[in-house]
């Protein structure tokens, strides 16, 4: 019941901030963020050495697959698939003008080594690590300053194995802010879509700084007990679109700060949230 009023009063908040901004917006908007992008240049993961058992680690060939993509960035953009199997990795970052899809029955696994997911300074608009003082670890995808960039596939899933990090929150043994499975900063055109996510080790989905952001068509799994697995966290951006999303967990219910925190930068415009 908590939980429900916790989430009713933040739906409220963001329509009451998206209320004005909608009318400014052009029609066309969502279709074109909704829209498929063609790239006319792709390769699979499994090129680079990536081997889909669950237990072999595949930071590098996904990390060697963007690097070789980068290439194409002028050329229309490329496409890295991700196959059918269990896809073990640490954190990777993205490239502007990139898809990266996955197969109905791909799982991208984060690694349960902390090693595995780099330190990175804090958010400006933060100061410091959203838990503790001083860095924070990097989401398991990761981006910063890109543009055109989609997530998508069959319904795949990536799993971040929280519970690891849930257990070092809990015990208090961490010495730096849990990642977030995805987390842009400073992009434009993102598409996330037709995708599952499970055990989070913090926030799944972190736009931030970011405008022209969709959402959709998305499931997000995570226990009762997992602390402050919230689902979606759009932070100082603007012209988002959330759609069609399913929840077992949304928000932490221990504060407001959600979409709006302390020291961060509203957000301009939530076109529309679907459940």
């Amino acid at each position: 019941m908590k939980r429900s009023a916790a989430l009713l009063e933040i739906l409220m908040i963001l329509a009451i901030i998206g209320q004005s901004s909608w009318a400014a917006l052009p029609g066309s908007y969502c279709k074109e963020m909704g829209s498929s992008t063609y790239r006319p240049h792709s390769v699979s993961v499994t090129e680079f050495g990536a081997v889909g058992d669950g237990i072999t680690l595949n930071t590098k060939a996904f990390q060697n697959a963007i690097f070789y993509l980068h290439s194409f960035a002028d050329k229309g953009g490329a496409q890295l698939f991700v196959p059918a199997g269990k896809w073990l990795t640490g954190s990777f970052s993205l490239i502007s003008h990139l898809t990266l899809s996955l197969d109905k029955d791909a799982v991208i696994i984060g690694s349960m080594d902390s090693s595995d997911w780099p330190v990175i300074d804090p958010l400006p608009s933060y100061g410091r690590g959203r838990e503790l003082p001083g860095g924070r670890h990097q989401s398991l995808i990761h981006g910063s300053n890109l543009t055109d960039v989609i997530i998508t596939g069959g319904n795949g899933t990536i799993d971040g194995q929280g519970c690891v990090w849930w257990d070092w929150f809990n015990n208090h043994t961490l010495n730096y802010t849990r990642p977030h499975l995805i987390e842009l900063m400073y992009s434009k055109g993102v598409v996330i879509t037709n995708l599952t996510f499970i055990n989070s080790p913090f926030w799944a989905i972190h736009p931030v700084y970011c405008s022209q952001v969709l959402v959709q068509n998305v499931t997000i799994l995570a226990p009762p007990d997992s602390p402050n697995t919230d689902g979606i966290d759009p932070d100082s951006s603007d012209n988002l679109r959330l759609v069609l999303l399913s929840f077992l967990i949304i928000i932490s219910c221990k504060e407001h700060e959600v979409f709006l925190s302390r020291d961060h930068a509203a957000l301009a415009s939530i076109l529309a949230i679907e459940f």
